[in-house]
């Protein structure tokens, strides 16, 4: 059988909500409609408080993300949090999450990038997390993450650049970064990556 289409879980969540219910209330509807439709995957959702004024997406989690449960925690998350450390935040100073909610693999377990089916799959469910959270800045950690939220370009173009983008009829603000694994490929972009997180301290 077709696993539950994120959407149609999400009429669920639209038909149940209040505006008594608190961030964490609502989150947890949504992420109930993703259990709903994939019961079958390792699910990861979000880290941090969604009361934040920054929420940093990324694209999908990684074997470490599927084991400890929690997006950026691998070698890219250690990067990411060693840079915002750097320039004087703590992790816990940001709501995290990822586009993709469980881990792509190939036929033998292996690490995949999203395909544009799957993120178009939960973009639905991304924007309703982006509503209840209702950031002053959401940080795009990659080309998937842009992809996800239908920006287009290049991240050579894109990178560093501050958008506003209507995000279910909200204005919001937008800042793109390297993704930290990318850092991690090519080690000359670090200084460049962490310039373009410095502007989150002028954008709140």
């Amino acid at each position: 059988m077709r696993p539950l289409n994120i959407i149609d879980s999400m009429i669920e969540y639209q038909k149940n909500s209040t505006k008594s219910m608190t961030k964490e209330q609502k989150l947890q509807y949504i992420f109930n409609a993703i259990k709903k439709a994939y019961p079958e995957k390792k699910l990861v959702f979000n880290d941090g408080s969604p009361d934040k004024e920054v929420m940093i997406i990324g694209e999908a989690p990684g074997k470490d993300e599927e084991v400890q449960g929690k997006p950026f925690v691998g070698r890219a998350g250690k990067l990411l949090n060693a840079t915002l450390e750097k320039l004087g935040w703590k992790r816990s100073d940001f709501y995290v999450s990822n586009i993709v909610k469980y881990r792509p693999q190939d036929g033998s377990g292996g690490t995949l990038t999203p395909t544009p089916e799957e993120i178009e799959r939960f973009r639905p469910a991304l924007e309703k997390e982006i509503d209840i959270v209702s950031p002053k800045l959401i940080v795009l950690l990659g080309r998937i993450s842009m992809t996800g939220l239908g920006i287009e370009g290049s991240m050579s173009m894109n990178h560093g650049k501050i958008i506003n983008k209507k995000i279910n009829g909200t204005d919001r603000k937008i800042l793109i970064v390297y993704h930290p694994a990318a850092i991690l490929r090519n080690i000359n972009w670090e200084p460049v990556f962490r310039e373009d997180l410095a502007k989150i301290r002028e954008l709140i």
